[in-house]
């Protein structure tokens, strides 16, 4: 049987962990008001930042044309602009900083094999998978300011890598 003592010693034991308790609540109701203000702000400078003329891209359906190292390339706004940071959307801005031939099409003296896994990474996020087309394709990437392919390399398995399918596939 519990005795007295031991019950009022068990007492102020709970009143104890329920003090400590009260006081993580209101620290963790701190941080989270701390964390949605932060949120709020980065929301409202993202709005702010979205909004510029930098950003404001052609309708999404759009068709932009590319002369890629003499090779023509046809996509639309939409897929050009999945990664919003790039050579390759600023092309599709309502006022781009690369301005287009007489024909309308925007030319890079790059290479245009390579070229075509970048179109296919940006529309189906599909990525070759011999480790030398990576390496080339990553320098491409760089070229063209394309961060999300920079990382989807990065990141793919090593196991990956050793498999017989022509292309592997990353998600954003």
């Amino acid at each position: 049987m519990i005795s007295e003592l031991d019950l009022k010693s068990l007492w102020k034991e709970l009143d104890e962990y329920e003090v400590e308790m009260e006081k993580e609540t209101r620290s963790l109701q701190e941080v989270w008001v701390k964390i949605a203000q932060i949120k709020s702000t980065n929301e409202s400078e993202i709005t702010s930042i979205m909004s510029k003329d930098e950003f404001i891209f052609r309708e999404a359906e759009t068709s932009i044309g590319l002369n890629i190292g003499g090779q023509l390339f046809e996509a639309d706004v939409l897929t050009l602009t999945r990664d919003p940071y790039s050579i390759l959307a600023a092309c599709c801005r309502v006022k781009p900083i690369v301005e287009p031939g007489t024909d309308g099409v925007f030319y890079f003296d790059r290479d245009w094999w390579l070229f075509r896994h970048i179109l296919a990474f940006l529309r189906s996020s599909a990525l070759p998978n011999e480790l030398e087309t990576l390496k080339e394709l990553y320098v491409e990437a760089s070229y063209y300011r394309l961060e999300s392919l920079q990382r989807a390399i990065e990141n793919i398995p090593v196991d990956q890598l050793a498999s017989n399918s022509p292309h592997i596939t990353v998600t954003w």
